[in-house]
């Protein structure tokens, strides 16, 4: 049977462990641009094989960002719940002690105490993505192993060319994309353009935020040129290699670059926060911001989006969107379920770069047991914090879902009121149903609920009342249960059906980078094309049919915003798209504003509130709700409150012991 492309990360990584016993002094990704002694002497070493070679390049795979691996997490947290579309009501997570409490200091980035890390690591803390809590890996670690298999690789004897060449096109891939991690966290980085020796000088300082995005589509460029870099994996290879980087993934890559660069946080008249002290004399606004507004920076984007979609058009369309089997709620639900959940395979190539959560080498993955490997590295972790409270959806997110015919979400007045007749969970927007547990009289996409066909997560319902499906109240705090990644509360047999891979870039979020940049140069038409190529595959009707009152096709505006909520509800919770959008639109209203849970009461042929236990039997007629929307207030967010609000909070501090090793590293203002 072929092994899945995580299996063979982890062996390669334990095989790149094996090496490092047998060769004195061997050590890659050390604390950030660290030089251990004798590299250069057993690099000679570890490029004299194709197999230890690929192995090394493994290891760099293993340290793609991917927001439910524990080194990405705030002691448990995704990232997702800084947004306004989840909340964290568990007590250990890092949100609560750090973020909600206004209390991150630059800090943060040294301690190992993941209770009050960011967001981000900058440098590498103990444990790396091996670790429960407090364990980081920084960039650098990875950047130095591409550098070094890049310089190197032309010495490997038993390798071929053109594999040579592909293994390039990945390293340079793989690079740009940690950087673009850092970017979109801190802004200008230091900059590391070789592998540098001990002692030898390896950095100018900072980079300006502009000189760092060219310097990441200069590496996604050298990636392109590659002659070997393959466009997609074959159907035939797909089983073993599927989550390979391809040279689809760097063009799409490009394009997510320049969307972010070409937002309004870093292209701008003014900069988000200017300085108010100086204290290396070396902080320059233009680290946070490229000194002026260019409006052409989004036709860059759009630029870069047309050759993706091109060169796939060249290559068969092999990229498309998957498609529903049946024009129903169970058609769409699966179709959404297996686009944003599992691994391309031989039918299905909507993934461009994607990865997969796994980080601990288990004795079984050794053993060559990999689904006992594979279950402990996302199950053991993710399950552990999200079944807990780490990331309950908040009532913003489900508004942000509109109806089956494409009308968005009608009754926001609806809280507090009786309004007989209307279930606002009823004729949804498929994917809803998908992200989220809500009150549901049956289950068409086939899954079910402690043997039921039923939903009845209200007061006094199951998800309160059944010890099955919850275990401590804190997955359902907010009202709500969250569904996406999960699939399954009662025990698990569902959350692990088939491999999974997270994704960085997938097919409909191309779609809607175009749709976004088309807009800002203004084609509001093309624009709104693009959106419906999305909403299509769950069967919306046209957003601007649907919503005249939006006026879509001439207000940029309201359209921008439909593009960012469309995101919402398509790519949220996959890589920290949701919170990222709100800090590259400097969405200070979003940041800013109350978030909600949900409350949901059953009510009796009279009218009135059901009280004890509520839950719904098998022939009952449906029943009429009562809805209200309470503000949050466990862990209430008060670096979100208007009057306590800064903009620093658009990007994260770095970290003060690397600044203050002299090397040009600045802190970002406000912090």
């Amino acid at each position: 049977m072929k092994k899945k492309l995580v299996h063979i990360l982890l062996l390669g990584i334990c095989s790149a462990a094996c090496l490092s016993s047998c060769v004195d002094k061997f050590a890659v990704g050390d604390a950030f641009l660290e030089k251990a002694p004798g590299v250069d002497v057993n690099m000679e070493t570890v490029f004299s094989s194709a197999e230890y070679t690929r192995n090394f390049l493994w290891g760099a795979y293993g340290q793609l960002y991917c927001e439910y691996t524990s080194g990405n997490m705030m002691n448990g947290a995704p990232i997702s719940s800084l947004s306004d579309s989840y909340h964290c009501y568990c007590g250990w997570g890092g949100p609560i002690q750090s973020y909600y409490t206004g209390g991150l200091t630059e800090d943060a980035q040294d301690t190992e105490n993941g209770n009050y890390q960011g967001k981000f690591s900058y440098k590498t803390i103990t444990g790396g993505l091996n670790s429960d809590s407090g364990g980081r890996v920084s960039i650098y670690e990875t950047v130095r192993k591409c550098w070094q298999l890049i310089e190197n690789i032309e010495n490997v004897p038993d390798m071929g060319d053109d594999e040579k060449s592909r293994l390039k096109g990945e390293a340079y891939t793989i690079m740009a994309s940690r950087y673009f991690d850092a970017f979109r966290n801190f802004g200008g980085l230091c900059l590391v353009r070789k592998a540098y020796e001990v002692g030898e000088q390896f950095t100018d300082g900072r980079a300006t935020a502009m000189e760092t995005v060219e310097f990441i589509d200069s590496l996604i460029v050298c990636a392109i040129k590659e002659p070997g870099f393959i466009w997609n994996v074959s159907n035939a290879d797909i089983g073993q290699w599927s989550g390979r980087l391809t040279r689809a993934s760097a063009r799409a890559l490009r394009a997510k670059v320049w969307m972010f660069a070409a937002s309004p946080l870093f292209n701008n008249s003014e900069p988000y926060m200017r300085y108010t002290k100086t204290p290396t004399g070396l902080e320059s606004e233009e680290h946070v911001w490229f000194g002026k507004e260019d409006p052409s920076l989004w036709n860059r984007c759009l630029e870069y989006c047309n050759d993706f979609f091109n060169e796939n058009a060249q290559n068969g369309n092999y990229y498309a969107l998957i498609q529903p089997t049946s024009q129903d709620e169970a058609g769409y639900r699966a179709a959404y379920r297996r686009a944003y959940r599992y691994r391309n395979d031989e039918t299905h190539h909507e993934k461009l770069f994607d990865a997969h959560p796994t980080q601990y080498l288990s004795s079984s993955v050794r053993d060559g047991n990999v689904s006992n490997g594979w279950g402990w590295g996302w199950r053991g972790f993710a399950l552990d914090c999200l079944r807990q409270g780490g990331a309950d959806p908040t009532n913003e997110l489900m508004e942000c879902f509109g109806m089956q015919d494409g009308r968005n979400f009608p009754y926001s007045d609806i809280y507090g009121k009786k309004r007989p007749g209307i279930d606002i969970f009823a004729d949804r927007d498929p994917r809803l149903y998908e992200t989220m547990v809500v009150p549901r009289h049956d289950l068409p996409a086939g899954f079910d609920y402690n043997g039921a066909n039923y939903n009845d997560p209200w007061v006094g319902g199951c998800l309160e009342n059944n010890s099955n499906f919850n275990s401590n109240g804190d997955d359902v705090a907010s009202g709500y249960a969250k569904f996406k990644w999960l699939l399954d509360y009662k025990g698990g047999s569902r959350y692990d059906d088939e491999y999974i891979g997270v994704a960085y870039i997938r097919l409909a979020e191309m779609y809607l980078i175009r749709a976004e940049a088309k807009a800002e140069t203004g084609d509001l038409q093309g624009a709104l094309d693009d959106i419906h190529v999305v909403r299509s595959r769950v069967g919306l009707g046209r957003l601007e049919d649907m919503n005249p009152s939006l006026q879509l096709k001439s207000n940029k505006e309201n359209l921008i915003n439909e593009i960012l909520r469309e995101r919402n509800c398509e790519i949220g919770a996959e890589c920290g798209d949701r919170l990222y959008d709100m800090v590259r639109r400097k969405r200070q209203d979003l940041f800013t504003k109350p978030l909600h849970e949900i409350r949901v009461y059953r009510l009796d042929a009279d009218g009135n509130r059901m009280t004890g236990d509520t839950q719904y039997k098998a022939g009952e007629p449906w029943p009429e709700f009562e809805y209200e929307n309470p503000e949050i207030v466990v862990g209430h967010r008060r670096w979100w409150d208007a009057g306590y609000w800064t903009n620093k909070w658009y990007l994260d501090p770095l970290s003060r012991v690397e600044i203050q090793k002299g090397y040009g590293l600045t802190q970002n203002p406000g912090w």
